[in-house]
């Protein structure tokens, strides 16, 4: 039996963007075509009202998303090895691989979280997403929470709306930042290339809070928390202050910029991820409401990356 999913999304007045456009930019893993097509079957609503692809919103609005999971995906089981950080009857959390995808979608059929999910826990298939509570881009590696009940969904989805999940990052960077900061820059889609997302006026509001904990020779060692959670957000913002992500060619990584340790660009030229690990979680057990804190190890990668980096600085 397929299993339906519900999406309440409150939308701010935008003049400039069509209904569909706003709903892919918060429903990524979903095409605009498949959307459009959600939309002609009236399976959204705003303010209760069915409505056009290229409506817009003029006032702020309610939108009402019913999605029959699976509809269009066969999404199969795949015996692939997970990295377990935590484990009970109502949640996982998952160290995630960097290269693996996060949800199944067009273009990923197999070798994604999802489907290792429920190769391991069956059940899983009758909970939204297979029970996957936030997402992590392809190729940046981490800790994501997964809700093995209804119960558990709902508590965490809700969490996270509440903004009461903590989520920490470390990331290498190229050039050296001089100072902690919070970056507060609206996000949204690039109106160019739709795989990117941008800093824009009319995007949604991003903040984002870094510590330097170390600079070598050309690049740095940052800690990153998220006070929101849009996509590609911690990308977007060390790439808007001139620090990109090491590996992250689509936001202005250049290999060039490490010229001067042959070493490295040797490691990096077969180096196809992001210098970016979702290191840490904090939030609030869904059923016991204890405190869960969460600390994953660093992939081997970014471990090697950090020591060629140090090698270098010791030299100069």
């Amino acid at each position: 039996m397929k299993n339906l999913s519900f999406y309440k999304i409150e939308i701010e007045p935008d003049k400039n963007k069509r209904i569909d456009q706003l709903i892919a930019s918060e429903l990524p893993e979903y095409s605009r075509s498949r959307i459009k097509n959600w939309i002609n079957r009236k399976d959204i609503t705003i303010n209760g009202k069915p409505c056009s692809p290229k409506d817009k919103i003029l006032k702020k609005s309610v939108i009402e998303i019913r999605i029959l999971e699976n509809e269009e995906l066969d999404i199969q089981p795949e015996k692939i090895n997970l990295n377990i950080s935590y484990e009970d009857k109502d949640i996982l959390v998952i160290n995630k691989n960097p290269g693996m995808v996060t949800h199944t979608a067009p273009g990923h059929f197999l070798g994604t979280l999802q489907n290792a999910l429920l190769y391991h826990y069956p059940n899983l298939k009758n909970v939204p997403r297979a029970g996957i509570i936030h997402r992590l881009d392809k190729n940046t590696s981490g800790l994501i929470i997964i809700a093995r009940n209804l119960i558990a969904h709902n508590s965490l989805v809700s969490q996270m709306k509440e903004k009461m999940i903590i989520k920490k990052y470390t990331a290498l960077v190229t050039g050296m930042v001089t100072r902690n900061q919070i970056i507060r820059k609206k996000i949204g889609r690039h109106r160019i290339n739709r795989l990117k997302m941008s800093v824009t006026d009319s995007g949604k509001e991003a903040i984002s809070k870094i510590i330097v904990l170390e600079n070598f020779k050309k690049s740095s060692l940052l800690d990153i928390e998220l006070v929101t959670g849009r996509t590609h957000q911690i990308r977007v913002h060390l790439s808007s202050i001139g620090h990109p992500i090491i590996g992250d060619d689509l936001y202005g990584f250049k290999k060039s910029a490490h010229n001067h340790d042959k070493n490295l660009v040797n490691f990096l030229n077969s180096y196809h991820y992001h210098a970016l690990h979702a290191k840490y979680l904090c939030f609030n057990h869904p059923i016991t409401k204890k405190k869960i804190i969460i600390n994953s190890e660093i992939p081997k990668s970014f471990v090697t990356i950090k020591s060629l980096l140090i090698k270098n600085y010791a030299k100069s």
